[in-house]
């Protein structure tokens, strides 16, 4: 076993510790609530995440240092997203449908599965669990909008960002050197910590989530270090989430 395969075991295994406690206080959280579904789909979508680990970590002992083919651990990384939506689904109360929030939504993810695809050559599954990535796109962007957690400032910013981001990864794949390399993860890391900050100071659920969403999508486009400094704050992101599950029910109580 590589260095590594062996570093993706010790990363899996302790974020699989900690996402044993926030499933077991949310489990605890569900039975004592009765008036919101946000922590059981909290919850499972967590154990979710918590599969796709134990089948990363089972895959790497059995067949060290080698790729891993179309397996459960997408599922289980699939249904997490479904399960967030459904969650988000539940405490977003403007459910207006705006062209140009869902025109962004299928255009940015839809520039991120095209990525993967050039990346894994694997068109069919990374088309078929790339879709419900735009739909918690779309809601994350619905609930920020109407919840006003970010100023339109915030929000062009964060589109601007965005889009450089996925801009400087095209050429990656096309030209050499590392300028674009660089380049774009130095404005991913960024975002990732400006993101982080302010899902801490502003206490939203809907923007811890884009914390989260954010840092997943920058572990599918990384490699060597930089997988692991998301991996890193993509551990982060669901410790923040915890606390506002629970606010979320106090504001519905």
């Amino acid at each position: 076993m590589g260095y590594v395969t062996r570093l993706d075991v010790i990363t899996s295994i302790i974020q699989s510790i900690i996402l044993v406690v926030i499933i077991a206080k949310t489990v605890k959280l569900t039975i004592d609530s009765k008036s919101s579904l946000l922590p059981f789909f909290f919850a499972l979508a967590m154990s979710g995440n918590l599969l796709s680990n134990f089948y990363w970590i089972a895959y790497d002992f059995l067949k060290p240092d080698t790729r891993m083919p179309m397996a459960c651990n997408e599922i289980a990384e699939n249904a997490t997203i479904l399960l967030l939506c459904a969650g988000l689904d539940t405490i977003l109360k403007d459910k207006r449908k705006e062209a140009g929030e869902i025109a962004f939504a299928i255009l940015f993810i839809g520039v991120n599965i095209v990525l993967w695809i050039v990346w894994s050559g694997e068109w069919f599954q990374d088309i078929l669990f790339g879709i419900p990535y735009m739909y918690l796109f779309w809601l994350l962007m619905r609930g920020l909008i109407s919840r006003e957690v970010l100023s339109q400032k915030e929000r062009w910013l964060a589109a601007a960002a965005g889009t450089l981001v996925m801009s400087m990864q095209t050429p990656r794949y096309v030209m050499e050197g590392d300028v674009f390399n660089y380049a774009s993860f130095a404005v991913t890391i960024a975002v990732t910590v400006w993101l982080g900050v302010l899902s801490v100071r502003r206490k939203d659920f809907f923007l811890a989530t884009t914390f989260f969403l954010w840092t997943q999508l920058s572990m599918f486009l990384s490699s060597d270090v930089y997988y692991y400094v998301f991996f890193f704050a993509n551990t982060i992101a669901m410790i923040v989430m915890f606390p506002l599950v629970k606010k979320e029910l106090a504001a519905d109580g």
